[in-house]
């Protein structure tokens, strides 16, 4: 079967390829005088970070970073054009580890910032053309992990990112031009676990993991954007957030899992996502596993768990100008998501689970507001033959009260226009 899926993703990729040029060629050419970047980066051995911070005493705040990447290059110019190409692969592991520990930490927070990448590109420029051509391969492992052991604290917050391939643009006063090509074959894994006696403020917990992300951002911009997005059979991306505390107040913890990601948002300018006759291509062979956990002996203040998995995710948001959508999605790993909570609030508080796995999801948004008639316009294939599940549990062991929802969905297609012409 897996051999079969292979087949299937390569052959619809060689097509997808086939039809990229003519997006990635057309229009303008960069001015004479533009800022050339051309990058080449290979990264054949393990990479690894690692953050211990441990606090022997009461501390008014506390602080642990690691950030891990196989490959990272970046071209900005304040102004005009920037011609920027990268080619990167990345063949060892990558992997990002904090640990906090001891305290109490009152006074202020206790946050971790952990992230781990194969690859990342990004370019930026005001007053010119953006021409933003990446292709990336992620061959290892990419992992992100954070563990907070804490004897109390008043905030904390924890980011635990893992993703193999991230590519971003963005352009003010100018043009978007960017087109990328993504292969990630390896895991990519983003785990969080915060065990502590108590908090007397707010707890916000996030782990993210990804195949393949990009992002594009423009304003008073006129922004193209096309890509191929792939992902290997044999791989698993997924994201764990887990918190278990005895008294907490306003608890949050999220757990979010992509095979690949699309993201344009742009503001008074024209905005498409593909084009058409070169539409983007999104090809998911992962397996998405998005776990969240809470477990709070008391709580008080709105706490909760979210889970959220997706196979392909192409999305685009327009304001005050045209905006247009072509994307083929094609979803061919196992997509599931678990989000539970579990609790007492003897004050009465609101606990809540939201649990939500989709094959493929593609959403075109334009507001028209203060401009004149806006034209929201495209066409989405989508194509899902994997199984998708989305598992919640809200248990409320006393007092307070708990809400919960769990959805699945294969396919996901949405194109909105909102707004009044003034």
């Amino acid at each position: 079967m897996r051999d079969t899926t292979k087949t299937l993703l390569a052959t619809t990729l060689l097509s997808a390829i086939c039809a990229v040029p003519a997006f990635a060629q057309e229009g303008t050419t960069p001015s004479d005088d533009a800022a050339v970047v051309v990058i080449d980066q290979v990264s054949l051995g393990d990479v690894f970070a690692d953050m211990f911070v441990v606090l022997d005493d009461v501390t008014p705040g506390a602080s642990a970073v690691a950030t891990a990447t196989g490959n990272t290059s970046t071209a900005a110019t304040e102004t005009g054009d920037v011609d920027y190409n990268a080619t990167q692969s990345q063949q060892g592991d990558v992997s990002a580890t904090t640990t906090l520990l001891g305290g109490p930490v009152y006074g202020g927070t206790a946050s971790t910032y952990t992230t781990s990448y194969g690859n990342a590109a990004s370019s930026s420029t005001t007053n010119g053309t953006d021409f933003h051509y990446v292709t990336q391969e992620s061959y290892g492992d990419v992992s992100a992990s954070s563990d907070i052991y804490l004897d109390g604290a008043d905030d904390v917050t924890a980011t635990t990112t893992a993703a193999a391939n991230v590519s971003s643009y963005e352009t003010e006063y100018g043009t978007n031009r960017g087109f990328q090509e993504q292969r990630a074959y390896g895991d990519v894994t983003a785990t969080t676990v915060a065990d502590m006696c108590c908090n007397n403020d707010t707890v916000t917990i996030a782990s993210v993991a990804s195949g393949n992300t990009v992002s594009s951002y423009g304003w008073t911009t006129t922004s193209y954007n096309g890509a191929v997005q792939v992902t290997d059979t044999d791989s698993t991306i997924s994201s764990d957030t887990d918190i278990r505390m005895q008294t907490g107040t306003s608890i949050n913890g999220s757990a979010t899992a992509s095979g690949n990601s699309i993201t344009v948002e742009n503001e008074w300018g024209y905005a498409t996502l593909g084009r058409d006759g070169s539409e983007v291509f999104q090809g998911n062979g992962a397996e998405i596993e998005a776990v969240s956990t809470v477990s709070i002996d008391d709580w008080s203040g709105t706490s909760g768990s979210t889970a959220y998995g997706v196979g392909n995710s192409a999305l685009i948001s327009n304001i005050g100008s045209d905006t247009a959508m072509y994307a083929n999605q094609e979803n061919y790993g196992d997509v599931s998501s678990y989000a539970s909570f579990d609790g007492a609030s003897y004050d009465g508080s609101f606990g809540y689970v939201s649990s939500t796995a989709i094959g493929n999801a593609a959403t075109a948004t334009m507001c028209y507001s203060c401009s004149n008639d806006g034209v929201l316009s495209g066409r989405t294939n989508q194509t899902n033959s994997a199984n998708v599940s989305a598992y919640g549990v809200a248990r409320s062991n006393g007092g307070g009260f708990v809400q919960g929802a769990a959805t699945a969905v294969g396919n996901s297609a949405t194109y909105q226009s909102f707004g009044t012409n003034e």
